[in-house]
């Protein structure tokens, strides 16, 4: 093993304590589809906020964004910052429509915006998103990482035993998801939240320590020789400000504003400010994120610099830094916090997967069945959806390099999913029409975009394209730009009719019928704020004006 036993027993306490907690939430059973996937619209903000965290946070950002940062510095947690101001633009520009529509799923929003074909499209790409990128690869990757801490990836087993930590992982979370549906979920991942912090925390304290001191630390630099520590780069690096600010924003809001495993648990408020006060509390968590997930990356790439540690590649840089510098008994508790990413993962994305296809696929072809038979189909499909993504799980190490293509893909196909989104909160005369087009065109685009940059046969062609245009950021913020265009040329082409008139009507009537109270109103446009001043000075203190300064 690569670990002691202290450590191991560590992480079987938590393990047996996070099944035991889901599972006793589970024991009062939901009554209805509703109930079990909306956790009864019963949810708090601290909860609704620790659970918005904890699913956007999985072994792909402790093991991909620490090894990102490792690689090009603290600017691999942009995305996190990006992240918060996403959690912001959910509070202020989205809930109140989606609350006062009472909405079970986000891409419900189509069809009653615009209609039912535009809402399978997106629930679609949702649904991809969601089991693809979220479930399947958080089996693999904690899989992945139990192996190799608990000496079971050599060996004459190693096959078998692999097999043995992704049923392991998918049983665990997917056992007491499916008793306990949302709520369960959501009262785990606030605990795993505490549990991820902490460790991160801890990693980072003891990283730094090791390093010689934050002076030593903050004196690293990259091969260009500018500092590891800025968040601001020129917009013709890969994450300059540039496709930063542009189609990282697209990708952003798509993700975290329109996302069904995002936008389901702000569903899942009491009320809208309780669901407004759950994303501006994400917001705070994902500015923490950057320093407990990004920064123990370019730590380690400091240790590196100074013989104090051997990284095999980027990827392996969080686990290398914790089985190197924590010592016995805290390595525990950072290792069950790199766990607790890997669960929230797996039980977050099963609970979203289950409520599209339950609530967009099936309810919307058995429209006779009652909140009691979509709760029992509900169950059955979450059921289907484990033992499959176990199955394929496994499967991804023969494929190297597939995620990282999907989630390309997947950047490029944001843009009309974000276009058609906004155009329905805050352009009248958007209609089903337009949406539809501009859904397929956006996707058309995405896809020809990929095999040009990754299609071998026309490797030619994307080296004669500017190097502005080899950047998967900037070719998503410019499909963004041709999908607005052909969402007002053919909502302008084609007839504006009443049904979209009555569509309009609902949507920003039903913006109307959610309400806060004058003191919850004070209270969260002063946590809004806090949020804003503090991604401020962050964003001050990693630049150029701050610890980033470039060398004398």
């Amino acid at each position: 093993m690569k670990v002691g036993w202290l450590d191991t027993s560590l992480i079987g306490a938590y393990f047996v304590a996070i099944v035991s907690l889901g599972l006793w939430i589970s024991r009062r059973r939901a009554r209805g589809g509703r109930e079990f996937f909306l956790a009864g619209n019963r949810m708090t903000w601290p909860f609704i906020g620790a659970s918005l965290f904890a699913t956007n946070i999985s072994s792909q950002q402790f093991v991909g964004q620490a090894g990102l940062a490792f690689t090009v510095g603290i600017v691999a947690g942009g995305f996190q910052m990006i992240g918060a101001m996403c959690f912001m633009f959910l509070a202020v520009f989205f809930l109140q429509t989606y609350i006062g529509m009472n909405l079970t799923t986000s891409p419900e929003f189509f069809e009653r915006r615009y209609s039912v074909g535009c809402r399978r499209i997106v629930s679609l790409i949702n649904l991809m998103m969601v089991m693809l990128a979220n479930l399947t690869a958080a089996l693999y990757a904690g899989a992945t990482v139990l192996t190799h801490l608990l000496g079971w990836d050599a060996g004459p087993h190693a096959g078998i035993l692999f097999w043995t930590a992704v049923v392991l992982i998918g049983v665990a979370a997917g056992g007491y998801t499916l008793l306990g549906g949302l709520k369960a979920v959501i009262y785990c991942d606030f605990v795993q939240t505490a549990i991820l912090v902490l460790g991160g925390a801890l990693l980072l304290v003891f990283g730094v320590a090791r390093a010689g001191g934050i002076g030593a630390v903050l004196a690293l630099r990259g091969p260009d020789g500018t500092s590891m520590w800025t968040l601001a780069h020129s917009w013709h690096h890969e994450f300059g400000w540039l496709p930063m600010l542009t189609g990282t924003v697209i990708l952003g809001v798509h993700g975290h504003c329109t996302d069904q495993d995002y936008v389901q648990r702000a569903l899942s408020a009491g009320s809208l400010y309780h669901a407004k006060m759950g994303a501006i509390f994400g917001g705070f968590l994902k500015v923490l994120a950057l320093f407990v997930i990004a920064a123990p990356g370019a730590v380690a790439a400091s240790l590196v610099s100074q013989g104090r540690l051997t990284v095999p590649e980027g990827d392996s840089a969080y686990v290398a830094m914790l089985t190197t510098v924590m010592p016995p008994g805290v390595l525990g508790v950072c290792l069950a916090g790199l766990l607790a990413a890997i669960m929230s993962s797996v039980d977050s994305g099963l609970c979203a997967c289950g409520s599209l296809l339950t609530y967009d696929i099936l309810a919307t072809m058995r429209k006779t069945a009652d909140e009691r038979e979509l709760l029992r189909d509900g169950r059955v499909i979450m059921a289907i959806l484990l033992v499959t993504c176990i199955l394929v799980a496994p499967l991804i190490r023969h494929f190297e390099g597939l995620f990282h293509y999907l989630l390309y893909v997947w950047a490029l196909l944001a843009p009309p999913v974000f276009v058609c989104f906004l155009f329905g909160l805050y352009y009248p005369r958007a209609n089903a029409r337009a949406a539809f087009v501009t859904l397929v065109v956006g996707g058309a685009l995405g896809l020809v975009a990929f095999a040009i940059l990754h299609v071998p046969v026309l490797e030619g062609v994307k080296h004669s394209l500017p190097g502005y245009f080899q950047n998967k950021l900037n070719i998503g913020f410019v499909s963004g730009l041709i999908c607005t265009l052909v969402m007002l040329l053919v909502s302008h082409a084609t007839e504006y009719t009443e049904a979209d008139r009555a569509r309009t009507r609902l949507t920003r009537q039903s913006g109307r019928i959610a309400r806060m109270t004058r003191p919850e109103t004070v209270k969260y446009r002063l946590f809004a704020g806090c949020l804003i001043l503090i991604w401020t000075v962050v964003l001050l203190l990693f630049s150029p004006l701050g610890v980033g300064k470039p060398p004398p």
